[in-house]
């Protein structure tokens, strides 16, 4: 079958499979595999072998001189073909330590998924010989069956929006080799740009692309495609282990999308491991390594009950709290301190908790977001950070607690506890704003009607 064929075939899967009208857009790099890909689908649209909305965009790294030209031949291909084309910046730190490939490809993707219109499919060019690299690599790093199952056809990310809008992306060109793809840019004299970082084998792909793959495809020549089908078994394999994992991983939930402790132990440790994975999965955070993965039953889940262990990678924790797993980024804390507030004062809390302020004057309606303060001549109004062993009467109350009786008891982790800002009037705690909602105290319950209005009444307001 011809890569034309191949490609009309495709779209028209995809069709089916998509909700009219379809708009395609190419991830179009200037090289030539998404030129290829771009004036293939040009034709089809073209010779009304096929009916689409047709677009492409071009991520500019800002890693090459070159890139600069290569965003100008793009946009003049677009133009002689009179398909509609964007382009767009991102920003890859070098410096940061981090490989720049993978910086690059987040970088890539966060900004397609941001640019492209809501619902649109995202098509990308990597092939066979694209296929075969991504699982030798995985090989090497030794991954499982989901790692050895390669680039996936298709998948979705879902917009920053709030709407639950997705980005589509799919891969029509995995069963095409770089050989076919090279015939028919000859075949319509197509020019493309290259790469000159191509040529660099201190990146791993490179290294594979030059000297390893043809030495494998000149003893088997099949071998690429021989992977593909391995790649495409794994998946299937991987897909029925997720339908098993999603199973055990729903009854192991709690309402909090935490871990049950206790159920967690009653999986054998494989088990155990792989509904952590897919519990990260499902929130898109990356795995830890294996090796940290090994401390998680022994160091954190059977862990003496008044212990609090940490388990940490990357900017991510594994933490346990009342029986439950919890996963958090690391978690910055406010260091103790007190400020005083003065009405009309506005003062904006630590770490971009927010900011409170202190208004003299008529009572507020009780709100999570205020605090009535009934005489302000009583003492100075302060905001403190730290200090737990103070006692604390809530309104509803019938006697004190020190404070961290009361935050175990309202289940608050230990984590939270430092930035939970306490509300003093002299050297008593009149109220809590704990997650950006007040907690009033007993001697400071809202003004009735039959209480007289005082002058110096205020009410302090919370807002993020």
């Amino acid at each position: 079958m011809s890569l034309l064929d191949h490609l009309a075939a495709q779209v028209s899967a995809l069709k089916r499979s998509h909700p009219s009208p379809l708009h395609i857009v190419v991830a179009y790099s200037a090289g030539i595999d998404s030129h290829v890909l771009l004036h293939a689908l040009w034709q089809l649209k073209h010779a009304h072998i096929s009916s689409f909305q047709l677009s492409a965009l071009y991520i500019h790294h800002g890693l090459s001189d070159n890139a600069d030209k290569w965003q100008q031949h793009c946009a003049t291909v677009c133009a002689e073909l009179e398909v509609e084309f964007d382009s767009a910046k991102v920003f890859v730190d070098v410096a940061s330590g981090k490989g720049i490939e993978a910086q690059a490809r987040d970088a890539r993707y966060a900004k397609l998924v941001e640019i492209a219109p809501p619902g649109s499919v995202v098509m990308l060019a990597q092939h066979q010989d694209d296929q075969l690299e991504t699982v030798l690599l995985q090989l090497k790093r030794g991954a499982g069956p989901k790692g050895l199952s390669g680039m996936g056809r298709c998948f979705s990310r879902a917009k920053l929006s709030g709407h639950q809008e997705k980005v589509h992306f799919f891969r029509p060109l995995l069963e095409i080799s770089q050989e076919q793809i090279h015939r028919y840019a000859d075949e319509h004299s197509l020019v493309w740009q290259e790469d000159e970082s191509n040529q660099n084998i201190d990146f791993e792909r490179n290294f594979i692309r030059r000297d390893v793959s043809p030495l494998l495809n000149q003893r088997w020549p099949h071998f690429a495609q021989s992977v593909a089908r391995s790649a495409l078994l794994c998946a299937q394999q991987q897909a029925l282990l997720d339908e098993v994992t999603q199973e055990k991983l729903h009854s192991l939930l709690n309402p909090n999308n935490t871990l049950s402790v206790e159920l967690l132990l009653s999986l054998t440790e494989p088990w155990r491991l792989q509904v952590v994975r897919m519990w990260l999965d499902t929130q898109n955070i990356p795995s830890p390594s294996r090796a940290i993965l090994a401390q998680l039953s022994k160091e954190l889940l059977l862990a003496a009950q008044d212990a609090s262990p940490v388990i940490q990678w990357q900017k991510w924790q594994f933490r346990r709290f009342e029986n439950a797993l919890y996963v958090i980024t690391i978690p910055e804390q406010v260091s103790p301190c007190e400020t005083l507030i003065q009405p009309p004062e506005v003062q904006k809390l630590p770490l971009s908790l927010g900011e409170v302020a202190l208004r003299r004057g008529q009572l507020a309606e009780v709100s999570d977001f205020s605090l009535n303060i009934n005489d302000l001549d009583i003492g100075p109004i302060s905001v403190v950070f730290g200090g737990f062993s103070q006692r604390f009467t809530p309104q509803d109350a019938p006697q004190s607690k020190p404070l961290k009786q009361w935050f175990k008891e309202w289940k608050i982790p230990p984590w939270e506890r430092a930035n939970i800002a306490i509300i003093r009037q002299g050297e008593q705690i009149i109220g809590l704003l704990i997650n950006g909602r007040f907690v009033a105290g007993k001697s400071n319950g809202h003004k009735t009607a039959t209480q007289k209005k005082f002058d110096s009444s205020g009410t302090l307001t919370y807002q993020k």
